[in-house]
């Protein structure tokens, strides 16, 4: 009899899961940065209740890494018992359900075996709740367990084939906000091509193409970004992998770097042509 919180006003996300003797779950808090988890609240009054067994997926944001990091990284425990559907806590004031259904909801179909998701907007009291810890995260977490590491390979090698060029270079040029792209991309893409890279643009495809892009590929090429949290799930062992570093985050990158080679015994070459800053 487990009450879960939605997500209350303001910038600390505070929402949660409490027991059914009143006390706060406190792994049902999210990592939601480097440093930073959802905050905790006062137990709501539930205002509906969902009958059967289920797993606490976390929360729930539009942006595609942060899904990654914060939705799926409590998907491993879908293996250890039969559930009834998935629980997920909305980013409040976001239309999270629609970019869900048209987005995210095949991948996690994919993962689960189409297990049913509720989306959590209203104090909810559920008959049984698994609340499992997150498998990967931000950052520090970036690694994954070695329970997570093994499930997403094995789900999305048994469920995708590999379909795609055997050379593949990973555009961020058509994203929207400048802030988001590679300085010079175009002239990136210009020499990869010519030495017969497919340019791939990955926002375009559904979760399940971009892994069986990933999966076919011998040769990835790309700038640092959330492509790179995903891609780690499908590469193949042997493929040569290029990361190039697009921002003064060298953090990020180590985090990226140290999630490829966790999830799979690859060839990679960082590259950092980024000018000094006084």
């Amino acid at each position: 009899e487990a009450v879960i919180a939605p997500m209350l006003p303001g910038d600390d996300m505070a929402c949660g899961v409490f027991r059914d003797d009143g006390s706060f779950c406190q792994i049902s808090r999210t990592l939601i940065s480097a440093n930073r988890f959802t905050a905790t609240c006062a137990r709501p009054e539930p205002q509906a209740r969902l009958p059967g067994r289920h797993l606490f997926a976390g929360v729930g944001r539009h942006h595609f890494g942060h899904f990654l990091l914060e939705c799926v990284s409590r998907l491993w425990a879908s293996e250890d018992a039969d559930y009834d559907g998935l629980v997920i806590i909305p980013k409040r004031d976001i239309d999270f359900e629609a970019v869900f259904r048209r987005r995210f909801a095949p991948f996690l179909d994919l993962l689960t075996g189409g297990l049913p998701v509720y989306l959590v907007r209203r104090p909810l009291q559920v008959e049984t709740l698994v609340v499992p810890t997150q498998g990967i995260g931000h950052l520090r977490w970036s690694q994954g367990t070695e329970r997570f590491r093994r499930f997403a390979r094995s789900r999305v090698s048994e469920r995708i084939m590999p379909i795609g060029p055997d050379v593949l270079y990973v555009s961020r040029l058509q994203l929207k906000r400048e802030e988001q792209m590679v300085d010079q991309e175009e002239r990136i893409e210009a020499l990869m091509t010519q030495s017969g890279y497919e340019v791939f643009h990955p926002q375009k495809h559904s979760l399940e193409e971009q892994s069986a892009r990933y999966r076919a590929a011998s040769h990835i090429v790309g700038a640092d970004g959330s492509a790179f949290h995903l891609a780690p799930f499908a590469i193949s062992v042997g493929t040569t992998l290029g990361l190039i570093q697009r921002r003064n985050r060298p953090e990020i990158v180590s985090a990226l770097t140290s999630q490829i080679r966790a999830f799979c015994d690859v060839d990679l070459v960082t590259i950092n042509a980024l000018a000094n800053r006084r």
